[in-house]
């Protein structure tokens, strides 16, 4: 029997990251035979989801309180996604099928676990005097972890490539050279050995 997985923490999505989950749930729950009386209701969803995405916004050059009231819708919506999937794990009897017809995801299985494919919204940000960047990308479903190389600019078949890992889909890269431009790139890692990176983008820190 499957297990639907309900982790929406920072930790697996980022503020836009959820909210794009959440819409493709609520695009796989508008009908969905399967589904007929979700708990919360997709109109209750789409209300609170819309709301986050205006504290989101706002946030992003706001003031502490608006990321106060950002945190606390995210935790509403997180809320309700616990609730589904009570509901979806209920109603679909563990069947994996029918909880992947509403768009949310089953806990990763104990067998190995294929390659993954490329990440998407993958993002270089340099910060102000302080000689790292941060790289991040949308969060994978079941990755168990996520890898970024990089190499100083221009990349070339003879260039050695620096990993850097973490379990969490943002990580920060630290002690580059100031204005030296390096060439990054990123993939989510399971046990098979294979990796998809994405298509690299180059960036200097400050």
């Amino acid at each position: 029997m499957s297990q639907v997985l309900v982790d929406y923490s920072r930790d697996v999505y980022t503020d836009d990251g959820l909210i794009t989950e959440v819409q493709s749930i609520e695009t796989h729950l508008s009908p969905n035979s399967s589904f007929p009386t979700p708990s919360p209701t997709v109109t209750s969803i789409t209300a609170e989801r819309i709301l986050f995405q205006a504290a989101v916004a706002k946030a992003k050059d706001g003031t502490p309180t608006d990321t106060s009231d950002k945190n606390d819708k995210r935790a509403v919506i997180e809320g309700q996604m616990h609730v589904l999937g009570a509901y979806v794990q209920l109603t679909s009897g563990g069947d994996e099928t029918k909880i992947l017809s509403t768009g949310m995801h089953t806990a990763a299985s104990k067998a190995r676990i294929g390659v993954f494919a490329v990440v998407s919204n993958f993002k270089v940000i340099t910060q102000e005097a302080s000689n790292k960047v941060l790289c991040s990308c949308n969060a994978m479903p079941k990755a168990g972890f996520y890898e970024v190389l990089y190499t100083a600019s221009p990349a070339t078949a003879t260039s050695v490539w620096i990993s850097e890992t973490s379990t969490s889909h943002s990580i920060e890269i630290e002690g580059l050279p100031s204005f030296v431009p390096y060439v990054f790139k990123m993939a989510a890692r399971g046990s098979d050995r294979r990796r998809n990176y994405c298509a690299p983008i180059t960036r200097a820190a400050n």
